[in-house]
């Protein structure tokens, strides 16, 4: 029989899973947590966390329409408290959402109950932009019967591709992309060009 190797990146996954910080809220999950693996490149955006007012208001967004996976739910840390400036009074949860792709998430969603929220009103700090497959008219009148602030679908080059701007339930502005496929085109003898 042959003689078993590991690479150190598979040894230092396993050892992250087992001291995953998600252990800690054993049952009080969904799923079991994804993979942690390390970064190929540096730097390496992780994820981004956003503040909503509830889990599963924003899961008929990001989840139903967008398509994003339920990866894990669980409380939310005294860590996160501190470096999201949750007062102490308010009901914390967690969640954490792939493409079926992450290894921990592509986005986190930090449900704050008991407090009131700020929204962004006027310019907006930041944008989360997501590539999709889908078809951009379905997407756009799910985002508006959802009751989305949907601007429209945009045609635009550069490259070429179609955008929705819309802003989510919880004051976030998203834009959901659809790259077009890049026209061939012949030089004369019938030899395709990129």
């Amino acid at each position: 029989m042959g003689k078993l190797t590991f690479s150190v990146r598979q040894i230092l996954t396993v050892l992250a899973i087992m001291a995953s910080p998600m252990a800690v809220f054993a049952g009080a999950h969904t799923s079991a947590p994804p993979p942690v693996m390390l970064a190929d490149v540096d730097p390496y955006v992780h994820r981004s966390n956003f503040i909503v007012a509830d889990l599963e208001r924003a899961f008929r967004v990001y989840r139903d329409i967008i398509g994003f996976k339920v990866d894990a739910m669980a409380p939310a840390s005294t860590f996160m408290d501190d470096v999201l400036n949750i007062p102490a009074e308010a009901d914390t949860r967690i969640a954490f959402l792939s493409s079926g792709e992450g290894e921990f998430g592509n986005i986190a969603m930090t449900e704050i109950k008991g407090v009131e929220l700020p929204r962004d009103n006027g310019i907006h700090s930041s944008v989360l932009i997501v590539e999709v497959q889908r078809d951009m008219e379905t997407l756009f009148e799910q985002l508006k019967a959802e009751g989305c602030e949907v601007d429209g679908i945009y045609e635009l080059s550069r490259p070429s591709r179609r955008e929705i701007a819309f802003t989510d339930l919880d004051g976030h502005r998203v834009i959901l992309m659809k790259l077009h496929a890049p026209e061939r085109s012949t030089d004369g003898n019938g030899a395709g060009l990129e």
